[in-house]
C-alpha cells in the first residue's frame, strides 16, 4: 500500500511559489535584461499566474532585488564571515577576501549579475522609487564589512581612523570600480589588481601600529 503523500504547509507552498517566481526571474533577465523582461514573461517562465506574482512581489524591482539578496548579499555574507577563519592573522584574512572578491568577478552567473545591476542602477537614477530598495542590497553590505573591519582592528590593537561605515564604503567603491573597469577594458584593469589595491589601501588597518 502507497504511503500517505506528505500534505505542505500553506507556508511552504507559498516559499516554493516565491522560488520558483525567483528562478524563472533569473532565466528571463538573463535573456532579456531587466527593462524587456515582463511580469508576463516571468510568470509564464515559471509556471504561475499574475496573481501569484503579486501575492508575493510588489513589483519587478522587488523581486530583482530579493533574487540579488539571495545570489549575491548571502555569498559575500557568508565569505566574510568565513574570512576571521580561514586566515591566521587580519592581513592575510584581508588579502584572502580580496582574492575572493576577484575570484567572483571571473565567475560567469556573477558577471551576469552584474550587468543586471549597472542596469539596474540606471533604472533607480530615473526612478527613485526603486533608489531605497536598491540602497538596502549595499547597507547590508556596508554593515557586514563594516564589523569585520571593527574586529580585525581590535585584534591587532587599532582604532579605525574614521567611522568603519566609511571604511566599508571605500571597499564596496572599489569593489564596484574595478568590477566595472574590468567588464569594459579587462586588458588595462585586470582582476590580478584585486588583491594587489586592497592590500596597497587597506593593509595598515590590519596590522599592529608601529611602537613610539
Amino acid at each position: 500500500m502507497a504511503a500517505n503523500p506528505v500534505r505542505r504547509s500553506r507556508s511552504e507552498k507559498q516559499a516554493e511559489t516565491r522560488q520558483r517566481l525567483l528562478d524563472g526571474a533569473a532565466e528571463v533577465f538573463r535573456a532579456r535584461g531587466f527593462q524587456a523582461a515582463s511580469v508576463d514573461a516571468i510568470t509564464r517562465q515559471a509556471g504561475y499566474s499574475r496573481g501569484a506574482f503579486y501575492s508575493n512581489f510588489e513589483s519587478k524591482e522587488q523581486l530583482f532585488v530579493e533574487l540579488l539578496q539571495k545570489r549575491v548579499y548571502r555569498a559575500y555574507q557568508r565569505m566574510m564571515e568565513e574570512s576571521p577563519h580561514v586566515s591566521d592573522t587580519p592581513l592575510e584574512a584581508l588579502r584572502h577576501g580580496a582574492r575572493q572578491l576577484a575570484d567572483r568577478q571571473r565567475d560567469d552567473d556573477s558577471r551576469w549579475l552584474l550587468e543586471l545591476w549597472l542596469e539596474l542602477l540606471a533604472h533607480a537614477a530615473r526612478h527613485r522609487e526603486f533608489a531605497n530598495l536598491a540602497a538596502g542590497f549595499w547597507s547590508g553590505n556596508r554593515k557586514l564589512l563594516a564589523q569585520l573591519t571593527e574586529v580585525n582592528m581590535a585584534k591587532v590593537g587599532r582604532e579605525p581612523p574614521i567611522d568603519s561605515m566609511h571604511l566599508a564604503t571605500a571597499q564596496i567603491a572599489l569593489d564596484i570600480g574595478l568590477a566595472v573597469q574590468h567588464l569594459v577594458d579587462p586588458e588595462a584593469v585586470p582582476l590580478d589588481l584585486y588583491p594587489t589595491l586592497w592590500e596597497l589601501l587597506f593593509a595598515r588597518f590590519a596590522v599592529p601600529p608601529e611602537g613610539p
